[in-house]
């Protein structure tokens, strides 16, 4: 059945979702069984055109797969729901992690409650999706929305950056690795996903399925029928239009520099067999990768027309130019060692060498804290949102876990 036959066929938003959980348990380890879920609404969410009036959304689901620029958007949505004063969906006891790797489940929220369930405006922090949980702590009108990355470069990235998981460590080098991976990656090992099927694993499928036509088609269009929009961080100017279109955002909302990037020294070229490599392993990523990279640019030609799209990109970045002169000593991103304020010194991982930003000088105070918010780091500015969110309450006593500080990968 096509999605859009599909969709006009569960008109119901609890048909929808019912739909949706059935599809995921084909696959899906370890999740909830369907009568154990209670089902939230869903409604059909559309894109903002020019000239057409509309509201700024504020209910927002961003999942957040890791490697895919994925902080940077962080940054975009925590800077907005300051400005507006919305509330985020937070760990229980902070950190950046809602017990990920674990499937995603409503009591992970701080302030979820299933007796009188307390709607939150931003769901972002990373998670591994459950669409029939995650309805019950957003509003049934929230836009969802997630990011892909090629996964050839995302595994190299990941290589890099995970490279004390316990698929990565023993391999000299990514080369080593994929000529014969089943000697280090073990899938029943706690963090392998990692390793295989990043992607995948981050919207709530199993990394290790049988690639089939039939799996695949299911899982592309469970994946359509729950998201509003997939960016691509290969285009992330562009990206950006999208996401101001259907948001109806203004331009300096989605502005950005960009965060959590590694330092060139760590990264080297792949030769083509390596390439091919790495897009058998990760089939299940490729296959997502290449549909969503295809619709980004139907949606691109039927909403906004390629003409306005290089005008919009333009714009964008003429602001962000005037913002990095504004805000920026010399003339970007700086390594680690160089970064003078500790507090925008971005957390270090792996084999990796995270990039940060300095700050000028005698900033007056207002831009002083606009030019602060845009690169500070995921990490400082979750704690900064959570501190303020719950500043009425008592300090937590729960101490987080390693895994949802992202201290470990």
């Amino acid at each position: 059945m096509q999605l859009k036959s599909l969709k006009a066929s569960f008109r119901s938003a609890s048909h929808l979702s019912y739909l949706l959980l059935a599809c995921n348990v084909c696959f899906l380890a370890g999740i909830p069984k369907a009568e154990e879920v209670t089902h939230g609404d869903q409604q059909g969410r559309g894109v903002s055109s020019q000239g057409k009036r509309c509201e700024p959304k504020t209910d927002i689901v961003f999942l957040k797969v890791h490697k895919s620029a994925s902080s940077t958007v962080m940054n975009i949505l925590f800077r907005f729901g300051e400005t507006h004063n919305l509330t985020f969906a937070f760990p229980n006891g902070g950190g950046n992690q809602l017990f990920y790797p674990r499937h995603f489940l409503a009591s992970f929220v701080q302030g979820f409650s299933p007796w009188s369930p307390q709607r939150f405006n931003i769901l972002c922090h990373h998670m591994r999706f459950l669409q029939p949980e995650v309805q019950k702590v957003v509003s049934s009108s929230a836009v969802y929305f997630s990011i892909l990355r090629n996964p050839v470069q995302l595994m190299e990235s990941s290589f890099v950056y995970y490279k004390g998981t316990s698929a990565f460590s023993r391999a000299r080098s990514l080369e080593e690795f994929l000529s014969q991976p089943y000697h280090y990656y073990n899938p029943a090992n706690s963090d392998s996903h990692y390793a295989k099927n990043l992607m995948t694993f981050d919207f709530g499928f199993n990394p290790d399925g049988e690639v089939t036509a039939e799996r695949v088609q299911l899982m592309l269009n469970i994946i359509e029928a729950s998201f509003d929009l997939l960016l691509i961080s290969e285009y992330f100017d562009e990206s950006m239009v999208l996401l101001k279109e259907m948001l109806c955002w203004d331009l300096d909302s989605i502005v950005s520099f960009p965060l959590n990037i590694r330092d060139s020294s760590t990264k080297s070229p792949l030769p083509d067999t390596i390439v091919e490599k790495i897009k058998d392993w990760n089939r299940l990523d490729w296959e997502i990768y290449i549909y969503f990279n295809r619709t980004f640019w139907e949606r691109i030609d039927r909403d906004i027309g390629r003409e306005r799209m290089q005008q919009e990109v333009k714009a964008l970045r003429d602001r962000q130019a005037e913002l990095a002169r504004t805000c920026l000593q010399g003339t970007g991103s700086v390594a680690p060692k160089d970064i003078k304020d500790s507090s925008l010194r971005p957390l270090q991982h792996g084999n990796a060498k995270i990039l940060g930003y300095n700050l000028k000088q005698g900033l007056h105070k207002e831009m002083e804290h606009t030019c602060r918010r845009l690169v500070t780091p995921e990490l400082q500015y979750s704690s900064i949102l959570y501190k303020k969110q719950f500043a009425q309450k008592q300090p937590q006593t729960h101490q987080p876990s390693p895994e949802q500080t992202g201290q470990t990968p």
